[in-house]
């Protein structure tokens, strides 16, 4: 799926970029479609001239520094910057490495963006090619020219270059807005609580907040769609006690679901909140009081490390699917998870259930939530796979470090699972979905 969500752009092609025809993009002509801030025409491909390999550079980081767009090679334009012809151009794996390798040598910091080939029904070999570049996050990105960093950016149909004071400024907005999205993330997270019953259970929430916000418009429709897809549904992949919507209703800008059967009851188990930008925020519960049974230490409850693991990988990819496919969001996400409520009267330890006796995992009893951030691809998290193992276990390792244990055990940051670390009533169920999603299975342990 590529990276680039825009509603003006797949209106004009009639399509999401990725699954653009060839017929669409030579409706162009047709339709009398001109140039704008977030569309460029090219009639052939990028030389291979130093020249031509700055204009490359420069058109993908104008781009990323502007509002994203795409630039169409293949499609002619007349003097009035309207598609005029598709003469079309050579499509072949090599001009494709060939574009990734001029732009990841240009530009720095290396933006996001595709390259989606859209063949000839006639000839697999001939057709367009579109280069299709989000709004970055990490502007400004600069382009090397004769040895000095330039800033270009879009401005209507043409490029041009940032002054000194408005590079200043892009390199501020940049800084800022990490510190901005982990204050929104932490803001998102706190309403969420707001629904959750804390008395006696710890809850492991996830943030998820696109780097670069979608939108989707919250009415009677999507309520609806949205109690199809979730009431009586379990977002978790663990067997054992099935942990199910069976409330789903809205709340000022936002989806909201909970496990509540009642009608003004808190949380016991899940909850999310579901934002118009393609944020959310989601809430399953890891730890209660009743699961331990002496009483002089009744102020520390027990966090199953794969309890943990498995709300935040069925946490990660709930919200990145809110995030991509009914917001529209694209790109990287900021991520934030934490468990909640820990502190000086309700302590966490955490626990591991597999063996004969179970024991504690880490040395330390944390008083204050364990936390962890982290910036992800949303489409490495909206599917299960590999990626989506490997993030979840980056995060998770960030959580679990708080107890003095260096990394969770279920699976690794290259994403894969180890079997050895959920207990065997989980293991048909775990190699089921590994197998389905292609994610690699090891039966190592950790020495």
């Amino acid at each position: 799926m590529a990276a680039l969500r825009s509603r003006r752009l797949e209106r004009l092609f009639a399509a999401r970029l990725d699954s653009v025809s060839h017929e669409q993009v030579a409706a162009l002509v047709d339709n009398q479609v001109t140039e704008h801030y977030d569309l460029d025409f090219k009639r052939g491909l990028y030389g291979s001239k130093d020249a031509d390999r700055r204009d490359l550079a420069g058109d993908v980081a104008a781009m990323a520094n502007t509002a994203g767009g795409v630039i169409a090679l293949g499609v002619e334009e007349d003097d009035q910057a309207r598609a005029c012809g598709t003469p079309g151009v050579t499509l072949s794996d090599a001009e494709i490495g060939r574009i990734r390798q001029i732009v990841s040598s240009l530009v720095s910091p290396l933006p996001t963006f595709d390259i989606l080939p859209v063949p000839s029904p006639e000839q697999d070999d001939h057709g367009f090619l579109l280069i299709a570049v989000p709004r970055s996050p990490n502007a400004p990105h600069a382009v090397l020219v004769n040895n000095a960093l330039r800033f270009p950016r879009r401005n209507g149909t043409t490029t041009t270059y940032l002054s000194e004071p408005e590079v200043a400024t892009a390199y501020r907005k940049r800084f800022t807005g990490m510190q901005s999205r982990l204050e929104e993330a932490a803001r998102y997270e706190n309403d969420l609580k707001q629904r959750l019953d804390k008395a006696a259970r710890i809850f492991a929430i996830v943030t998820l907040v696109p780097d670069v916000a979608g939108d989707f418009t919250l009415d009677t429709k999507a309520l609806k769609e949205f109690q199809t897809e979730v009431i009586h549904k379990d977002p978790l992949g663990l067997p054992g006690e099935r942990i199910i919507w069976h409330r789903a209703s809205v709340g000022s800008g936002r989806l909201v679901a909970d496990d509540c059967t009642g009608g003004k009851g808190l949380a016991s188990h899940l909850a999310c909140e579901l934002h118009e930008s393609g944020a959310g925020s989601f809430a399953a519960v890891v730890g209660r009081l009743e699961s331990r049974a002496t009483e002089e230490i009744s102020s520390v409850i027990d966090v199953g490390d794969e309890s943990l693991f498995d709300a935040l990988w069925g946490g990660l990819r709930f919200l990145a699917h809110h995030a991509r496919d009914r917001a529209a969001a694209g790109g990287n996400a900021t991520v934030r998870a934490t468990l909640w409520p820990v502190n000086h009267s309700m302590q966490a330890r955490l626990w591991q259930n597999r063996a004969m006796f179970p024991g504690q995992l880490g040395d330390q009893q944390p008083d204050s939530p364990p936390y962890a951030d982290a910036v992800f691809d949303i489409d490495n998290l909206a599917e299960d796979g590999g990626p989506l193992i490997a993030a979840t276990a980056l995060l998770a390792n960030g959580v679990v470090q708080h107890f003095g244990q260096p990394e969770a055990l279920q699976a690794t940051t290259d994403g894969v699972l180890r079997i050895q670390y959920w207990h065997r009533y989980s293991h048909p169920f775990i190699r089921a979905a590994a197998e389905a999603a292609d994610i690699d299975v090891t039966e190592e342990t950790v020495n």
